[in-house]
């Protein structure tokens, strides 16, 4: 498993979630916005820098 924390700005969080199962993207309520059956947290990543966002944390 990898887990991807993102901010942008003060209150604005994003979460990248990535299982066995797929990836997942889900905001600071953990509402799912995006959700994938294979493994896209690096095109997901790479998404989200462009826009704006900035890594808060970064694991497995």
């Amino acid at each position: 498993m990898r887990e991807t924390v993102l901010m942008k700005g003060e209150m604005d969080t994003l979460v990248i979630v990535t299982t066995s199962t797929g990836t997942e993207v889900m905001d600071g309520e953990e509402e799912l916005i995006e959700s994938y059956p294979d493994d896209r947290h690096e095109e997901m990543l790479e998404k989200y820098l462009k826009k704006g966002w900035e890594i808060e944390e970064d694991g497995p």
